[in-house]
């Protein structure tokens, strides 16, 4: 018996959608009909054009009958497929335009979505129906994509993405299994939304289904009054008794018993889960639609009967009650409903209805519900307002020269800056001129407005412009206008034609209504098409372009095309990216909260609400709050009033201002302050006037797209006006007025406060950012008076302080490092200190005018200019930009009270609290609150207060000439607090206690003498308090010093343990970027791309302030990387060894934590160290103290870090000096003031360990040591160098000093004792030494108990009290008696040892022998011969006497010359310079000349090599006499060199400053001689166009100086260039191998590090590569560096025994052999050996392979 045959399913379908296009065409025709035809161009929400409807010709009866005969197709087809004939009809009416004020949701099973692009006909259709229906909500469920597939990288955001129109989208699907399965996983839901409604969603309260499972997606509307909305999209599994299925029930089956050992039915925890979650959102008064395929009858079974029970959720099944007939069939072969919308009864439907099976892209039915837009986000749902776009971009110089060209042909007809300047002559007084002024300012802005208007039309961009593109547009455009001709909407038949002919469109006038419809459709089909694929003709176009502008050798244009090139492709390229890991940023403020005194919160939802609030609680109080200050109080607001203009304010500036009876202490110190400040810089110091090239020069850099001013003139504005001699001559000479008469311009005083959310969803009002924008010329005006002019004044007259890092050229990582180096020196030192973060609050707006007037004028600044920036902030009217766009009203201050701070966004700001904090500083120190270092081996004194960066404030105590109790430490710590905070009131501002916490710093000692650290933080005495404005104080947190806390993005504490808080910030932040990265699902180049260039910068940021031991660093990324490597196509169980290698060396290439620390950390001591700065300073103080603390040598680099470490105290030079010895990199420390202090004398420990004694018995010695305060050999001998002294023998005092050199607090046991004593009988027996130590070299570092001084004929002993005097027995000269005590101390005579005599007498056992006399160098070259490292004056010659130098710099007669060379093509690593110093009297010549190798060699670098040789020069000079006035000229032909040099400051080196070992020679060493340098430019090569003897001096000695340094590199040819070596006087220097490294050297250091990283990874048993001995066979180093390893890897295949790298595949092995055996077969043939033919490579050893394809 035979049986029917079954119809496929996708034929049915595809017969049903032919069917089902009668009703789109007619869903889409009553759309159209309904539109008037001149919208036919416009955009919908999805961004594309409607063309729906354009075919259909309702007179067409060849349709019709076509249309008939489908229809009976059909119902055959049908009938045979055993298809309901409800699903082929339409329940409902069928959807016509979407009216006003509705929001349109669409729901369909998609039944599968493919998500690539080579198969896009479902999408594209599914785009369709969503642009056909005007669809606002997309819900889908059963999209069957396994979202975390590789192959599905672009989301629901980008697969539906429709041009210009906002998306957003929220998918789900079962990631419990994502990786387990392919492409395709059964299930999954999703959800889109568009147009309008997305300014009411909320993403933060969206989500997906917590399971995991993907069964349902739901988003959240916010509307009017806190009202929400949420629409669930959700998916009810088809039951499925096949437990090793794939499908959506089994998926949820196993989740349930495996991971919640639930074996309920995977439908009824559906039920359970789902109801759960709508009851809740139910209880809060949330409105609900729900989306489902229930898979179940909607009507009849649990689902539907739960949803619309009375007594729990009330929902209602909207199609079904709107149409007042229940619904059919939902699935095409099925006979009941399973798919419904359901919604909660204050949800307004006004319209409803399900299409007819086929019609979606589907196999259900597609529903369309219509809802009214205020039943779900209230009855006035705020419309967003977006900034316009602007019309004049400076990027296209064809707008620029438009804009200038107008507004020019304005301010020439009107006569602008001739007015200007008779508005200025004319005025007599200030009130008069700004009248004048602000009249002709208000001109100029309408005719700006104007040029910009007219400058160019604005394109939409949607389809990319190209000729063929332009062509249809311009097409469909006519046809459209034939169309309204048609309506008898145009008139004008020869324009119309014409347009016509143009297009190519012949006989226009004659064509049919239909024609004109059909050619219509292609032109936008052609649109359309444009729109998707016109970049690949807009890239043609422009090549074309190009070809033509080279063949007509036109350079502009070409310059201007490549241009366009590289910015649009910049541009496609960043958009992914940012779009996928751009930061997250938190929109326009709709919304405000604010806390109620109950604790509740209020949300304030309208525009006039939300308005009112913020300028209540921001404006109404933030820019009042300099109102505390005791200035704005009282009878001192009488004397000063707002400006401090007056007499008052003049005798503050002069000292002479008498303070009124209880005036607070701290304004009291802050008008000292001023007054001293004004004594160093003189009056009006800085210049107010603004010259044409100088606002030119400003404004040229700036970036066109920031936003500023309520007025619309942006900066794009004076960028192009710039090029404009006539139109910046008006903006400058505009500015200038204003600052000369003292006043603002009423634009100026219009700002808008751009509201934005710090943290993107929080709304709290006090939790939002306002940004001040105002007019970007008054903006200007304040950066250039007083950002740039009143900070160069500053730093002139030596104001800057090191505390601060804020400042030009250093860094908050910089301040980050100094805390961090504080930490250390307490620890190393074992002395009591604290530090405090103590913030301010709201910093630059809170500080009063009066106070900030009188500092600027203090600083230079004249009174008017001072006016003019502080007029317009008093007078401010405040307007706001939210989400609501700008307000039209305003807010301004009160008549009798203004307001003030200086603004968060004015140019000024920075600089303002700059020149305040240094005030205050310079006040505070005054009244001795800082710490004192001192360096242990030089005594030298440096006090430094504070760590400040703009508000973040550490106060530092710490003294380091004497040692303090805690508690003495903490009062002095508390009364810097109380100081500063008074200061800080004094000034407006205020601390903000919950932000404030201290550390306080002390030491205890356990019986075997280790040291740890004191819990002071549990003991209530140790309290710290901050005072507030009213007068009260606020207790701080005390945290224990294990607590680590991140200050400027660094985390620290005081133990060192901070590395652990920042390493796992390090994880946190590498986490994050992965799960960014994981979701935007990148390209593999694009991973590796953001790899270096955004993930490591955010990630290794203060990574150079890292403590942690190298191997914890190693470690410290591994997980993350391990997530990572997927995303870059690289198998994750690649052997962790390789994944942190340089790709150079054939690893993975991600960052070494471990290598980019020790670079950061080699970059700061290159830039920092021996400079006098706060870090330079605290660096050598740490130094120091660890060469101390270890006792071996002055170089303690040198010596191993695995032998020693346990001698030293853990600080950042110790972890320094760790990875030296990993990575084989050798730092040489020279300037250590630190020499043996007799012949033959050698370190003590040195000598211990000679002994041989232990390793923990020599950590107790060195204990011992350190409290003895002893270094060498002969400090613990006698003046004779040869017997012990005794007194070391026994326990020094405490309180007694044995050293000049200040040695760390140790507490040794007895039982030290008792070792050290037997240590030193056992060095020196009590016979004394076998030989005896010879004659002092110097004084020595010993405080000698006993001297003697011969010509006086007394003997001194010095004592804790003071001195007492000996003198000579009567009875014998040997024997000496006290003759007086207690006199105060004095250093003479000899040292020497006594014994004790008979009756109190002492006698003398041995006298030193002095050191000779220094002798004083007769020549500079004697000078030059005693700082070493002559190696620079090997080819120096003098002639003349010895002293005619001297001579010539008095008359002013010495001339300096030098010049640099760089000849890459015959030595690409080395440099020469020459120079030559000459008498212009004939006196003397001095000249020589030598190269340099250096990676980072290049002219540059030759010409500060000449320039550092004249100055080491100069400084030998200057030793021979240091009060030598007089002149030198220095000459140059490099502007760089001589810029560099001119404006090097007096303490550091700006971050990042390349050449830093030489310029930072020239800075330490040779900035502050005696006499005055003179730098000047002399042009090169002049000898090419002009004879010798025309030439100047200087310019012929320039030409001699360029032969003599191109000679210096010739006489190389055919040898080995010199190895590099330290400079003269130079502090420090770092070898990685031969190569000496200097800022900008990093990429060097990281190959040397990653070399032996490689040299230990590629051995290993997992790898297995390279062994040690091949390892060094192999070049690698240019390998690393070029970066490029399909090149690099062909010399590793000379060596056959290699194995290849994992990450080269068979393909491109056999590649590179095959190009090895062709190089060598042509070696062979140079050199005459014979070959053979090369024949099929061979395919690598069976194991390489497989784990070569294993891990690609």
């Amino acid at each position: 018996m035979g049986h029917r045959t079954r119809t496929k399913h996708s034929k049915v379908l595809s017969v049903l959608e032919k069917r089902a296009l009668r009703y789109r065409n007619r869903a889409g025709g009553t759309v159209n009909d309904n539109r008037d035809s001149s919208r036919f161009d416009s955009i919908d929400e999805t961004g594309t054009v409607d063309t729906a409807g354009l075919t259909e010709d309702d007179s067409s009866d060849e349709r019709e009958e076509s249309l008939e005969e489908m229809n009976v197709k059909v119902r055959e087809m049908m009938e045979a497929a055993g298809v309901d004939d409800e699903i082929l009809k339409v329940h409902g009416v069928v959807p016509g335009s979407k009216a006003e004020g509705v929001v349109r949701l669409i729901y369909e099973n998609l039944n599968g979505l493919n998500s690539r692009l080579s198969d896009i006909e479902k999408l594209e259709k599914a785009k369709q129906l969503i642009n056909d229906l005007e669809a606002d909500l997309v819900c889908y469920n059963e999209h069957r994509l396994n979202l975390m597939h590789k192959d599905n990288k672009k989301g629901f955001s980008q697969l539906f993405w429709g041009g210009e129109a906002e998306i957003r989208s929220v998918a789900a699907h079962n990631r419990h299994e994502g990786k387990e399965v392919g492409r395709v996983q059964e299930g999954g839901t999703a959800m889109m939304l568009y147009g309008p409604l997305i300014e009411q969603y909320d993403m933060d309260r969206s989500g997906r289904d917590e399971t995991g499972l993907g069964r349902w997606v739901f988003m959240t509307f916010v509307g009017e009054g806190g009202l929400v909305t949420r629409v669930v999209c959700c998916y009810n599994p088809c039951y499925n008794k096949n437990q090793v299925s794939r499908t959506s029930y089994q998926q949820q089956r196993r989740y349930f018993i495996n991971k919640e050992h639930d074996d309920t039915c995977p439908r009824k925890r559906f039920l359970h889960d789902l109801l759960a979650l709508l009851k809740g959102w139910r209880e809060q008064g949330d409105r609900i639609r729900v989306c489902m395929d229930a898979n179940e009858h909607i009507y009849q079974k649990s689902i539907g009967k739960a949803l619309t029970d009375v007594e729990g959720l009330r929902m209602r099944e909207v199609v079904g009650e709107f149409t007042g007939q229940k619904i059919g069939p939902t699935y095409f072969r099925g006979s009941k409903p399973i798919d419904a919308v359901w919604a909660t009864s204050e949800v307004e439907v006004v319209g409803a209805c399900v299409m007819p099976a086929g019609f979606g892209v589907g196999d259900h039915r597609l529903f369309q519900v219509d809802f009214r837009t205020s039943s779900l986000i209230g009855n006035a749902p705020p419309k967003i307002i977006r900034a316009p776009s602007r019309r004049l971009n400076t990027k296209i110089p064809r707008i620029v020269e438009a804009y200038n060209k107008i507004l020019e042909k304005s301010f020439v007809e009107h006569r602008m800056n001739t007015r200007l300047l008779e508005a200025s002559d004319s005025s007599r007084t200030a009130a008069e001129a700004k009248s004048k002024v602000d009249k002709i300012n208000m001109e100029s802005s309408q005719y700006k407005r104007n040029a910009e208007k007219n400058c160019r039309k604005i394109k939409s961009g949607r389809i990319p412009f190209s000729p063929e593109a332009s062509i249809c547009i311009r097409r469909k455009q006519v046809y459209e206008s034939l169309l309204r001709y048609r309506q008898g909407k145009i008139r004008n038949k020869s324009n119309l034609r014409r347009t016509a002919q143009r297009c190519g469109i012949d006989r226009p006038l004659s064509l049919s209504w239909a024609e004109i419809k059909e050619r219509l459709k292609v032109c936008e089909e052609r649109c359309e098409y444009f729109c998707k694929h016109g970049q690949a003709y807009r890239k043609k176009h422009l090549q074309n372009r190009l070809l033509i502008a080279r063949d007509k050798q036109n350079k502009k244009a070409e310059q201007q095309i490549l241009e366009i090139i590289r910015r649009e492709r910049e541009r496609a390229f960043w958009r992914r990216l940012n779009y996928t890991m751009g930061k997250k940023r938190g929109g326009g403020v709709r919304a405000v909260q604010i806390k109620q005194a109950d604790g509740t919160t209020y949300e304030a939802t309208s525009q006039k609400e939300v308005e009112d609030t913020i300028w209540n609680e921001i404006h109404g109080k933030r820019f009042y709050i300099a109102e505390q200050a005791p200035i704005c109080k009282g009878k001192l607001r009488g004397d000063f009033g707002y400006m401090a203009n007056n007499a008052a304010g003049r005798s503050v500036l002069d000292g002479t201002y008498q303070c009124p009876v209880g005036t607070d202490e701290g304004t009291i110190d802050l008008f000292q302050e001023i007054a001293y400040i004004r004594s160093i810089v003189p009056k009006d110091r800085v210049n107010t006037t603004l010259t044409r090239q100088r606002w030119a020069e400003h404004w040229r850099p700036k970036k066109e797209t920031t936003s500023s001013s309520e007025s619309k003139i942006h900066f794009g504005h004076y960028k192009a006006a710039a090029l404009s001699e006539i139109i910046s001559r008006h903006d400058a000479l505009k500015a200038t007025i204003c600052n000369k008469w003292g006043f603002a311009l009423d634009r100026w005083g219009r700002g808008l406060s751009c509201m934005l959310e710090k943290t993107p969803g929080c709304r709290l009002v006090e939790k939002l950012r306002s940004i001040l924008l105002m007019e970007a010329n008054y903006n200007a005006n304040n950066k250039e008076i007083i950002g740039n002019r009143m900070m160069s004044v500053v730093r002139e007259y030596g104001l800057m302080m090191e505390e601060i890092f804020s400042e030009m050229g250093r860094t908050a990582e910089d301040g980050a490092l100094a805390k961090i180096l504080f930490y250390d020196i307490a620890r190393q030192s074992r002395l009591p200190a604290a530090i405090s973060s103590v913030d301010a609050a709201n910093c630059y707006d809170s500080i009063a005018h009066a106070i900030t007037s009188l500092i600027f004028q203090a600083c230079g600044v004249p009174v008017e200019g001072v006016e003019a920036m502080l007029s317009a902030i008093q007078d401010m009217k405040y307007f706001l930009r939210t989400a609501f766009g700008d307000s039209r009203t305003f807010r301004g201050s009160k008549i009798e009270v203004k307001y003030q701070g200086l603004c968060q966004g004015n140019g000024a700001a920075p600089a303002g609290w700059a020149v305040i904090s240094i005030t205050i500083l310079g006040a505070h120190k005054k009244k001795g609150h800082s710490a004192t270092f001192a360096c242990p081996l030089t005594s030298k004194i440096t006090k430094l207060a504070a760590i400040l960066y703009v508000d973040d404030c550490n106060l530092l105590h710490i003294n380091m000439m004497e040692v303090d109790s805690a508690f003495a430490t903490y009062e002095k710590m508390q009364e810097s607090v109380m100081n500063w905070g008074r200061l800080l009131i004094a000034s407006g501002g205020s601390y903000k206690p919950p932000k404030c916490f201290y550390h306080l710093i002390s030491f205890v000692w356990g019986r075997d003498g280790k040291w740890k650290y004191a819990d002071n933080h549990i003991k209530p005495e140790f309290e710290m308090a901050v005072p507030l404005p009213d007068g009260s104080v606020a207790k701080i947190d005390h945290l224990p010093v294990t607590e680590s806390k991140e200050t400027l993005g660094v985390f620290s504490s005081p133990v060192g343990n901070g590395a652990g808080g920042l390493m796992v910030a390090m994880q946190e932040k590498a986490q994050e970027w992965i799960d960014k990265a994981k979701e935007g699902h990148l390209k593999r180049s694009g991973v590796w791309f953001l790899l270096d260039c955004q993930f490591w910068p955010r990630v290794g940021y203060g990574l150079c302030c890292n403590l942690a031991e190298h191997l914890k660093l190693e470690d410290c990324l591994s997980k993350q990387y391990y997530n990572l490597l997927p995303l870059g196509g690289v198998i994750r169980t690649a052997p962790r060894a390789v994944r942190m290698l340089g790709k150079g060396f054939y690893g993975v290439g991600c960052p070494h934590p471990g290598v980019e620390c020790f670079i950061g950390q080699v970059s700061k001591l290159l830039m920092h160290y021996g400079c006098p700065s706060n870090i330079g300073e605290k660096m050598k103080i740490s130094f120091h103290q660890l060469v101390i603390e270890l006792g071996m040598t002055d170089q303690p680099f040198e010596l191993s870090y695995k032998l020693y470490k346990n001698r030293v105290t853990w600080s950042w030079l110790v972890s320094v000096w760790e990875k030296c010895e990993l990575y084989g990199v050798k730092i040489v420390m020279n300037d250590i003031p630190l020499e043996l202090p007799r012949e033959r004398d050698k370190w003590l420990m040195a000598e211990f360990l000679r002994l041989g004694f232990s390793v923990k018995d020599l950590e107790r010695l060195n204990r011992v040591r350190l409290y003895m305060q002893v270094l060498f050999l002969s400090e613990v001998l006698g003046a004779s160098g040869r017997v012990l002294d005794e007194r070391y023998l026994k326990k020094r005092p405490k309180r007694e000093v044995w050293s000049t050199i200040k040695f760390p607090q140790e507490r040794p046991p007895p039982a030290d004792f008792n070792l050290w004593k037997l240590a030193l009988r056992q060095l020196v027996p009590v016979e004394g030494l076998p030989v005896r130590l010879g004659r002092f070299l110097h004084k020595g570092y010993k405080r000698w108990e006993w001297r003697v001084c011969t010509h006086e004929n007394y003997l001194l002993h010095y004592t804790d009290g003071g001195m007492d005097v000996y003198v000579p027995t009567s009875d014998s000269r040997r024997r000496w008696k006290k003759e007086e005590a207690g006199c105060e101390p004095e250093i003479l005579g000899l040292p020497c040892s006594v014994r004790q005599g008979l009756n109190g007498t002492v006698v003398i056992a041995s006298t030193a022998t002095p050191p000779d006399p220094e002798s004083m160098p007769e020549s500079f070259l004697d000078v030059l011969s005693e700082w070493g490292n002559t190696w620079m004056w090997e080819s120096l010659q003098l002639i003349g006497e010895d002293s005619w130098l001297l001579e010539a710099i008095r008359e002013g007669t010495c001339v300096a010359v030098t010049d640099g060379s760089y000849i890459r093509e015959m030595f690409s690593e080395v440099c020469s310079c020459a120079f030559v110093l000459e008498c212009s009297n004939g006196r003397g010549r001095v000249f020589g000349s030598f190269p340099e190798q250096s990676k980072r060699a290049c002219a540059y670098r030759g010409e500060l090599l000449g320039l550092m040789a004249i100055h080491l020069i100069l400084l030998a000079v200057n030793k021979l006499d240091k009060r030598l006035q007089g002149r030198v000229k220095i000459y140059s032909d490099c502007l760089g060199a001589l810029g560099r040099v001119t404006t090097l400051p007096e303490n550091r080196l700006p971050s990042g400053c390349k050449h830093s070992d030489i310029l930072k020679n020239i800075m330490v060493n040779c900035c502050k001689l005696s006499f005055t340098c003179e730098y000047l430019h002399v042009r090169a090569h002049q000898d090419e166009k002009y004879s010798y003897q025309q030439l100047p001096r200087p310019t012929q000695l320039n030409c001699a100086m360029d032969g003599e340094a191109k000679g210096a590199l010739w006489g190389l040819q055919g040898g080995v260039p010199p190895p590099q070596d330290v400079f003269p006087l130079e502090p420090m220097a770092v070898f990685a191998g031969k190569e000496k490294l200097t800022s900008g050297s990093e990429d060097w250091l990281r190959y040397w590090c990653e070399r032996v990283v490689a040299q230990e990874a590629l051995a290993q048993d997992k790898v297995k590569v390279l062994q040690r001995d091949q390892f060094e066979e192999v070049e690698l180093g240019l390998m690393f560096l070029q970066d490029s390893p399909e090149f690099l890897q062909i010399p590793l295949l000379s060596f056959p025994q290699v194995r290849f790298p994992f990450f080269c595949s068979w393909e491109h092995q056999s590649k590179v052999r095959t190009e090895v055996t062709r190089r060598n077969m042509k070696e062979s043939a140079v050199s005459g050996s014979g070959g053979t033919t090369s024949s099929r490579p061979q395919p690598p050893e069976p194991t390489l392979t497989t784990q070569s394809m294993r891990l690609v």
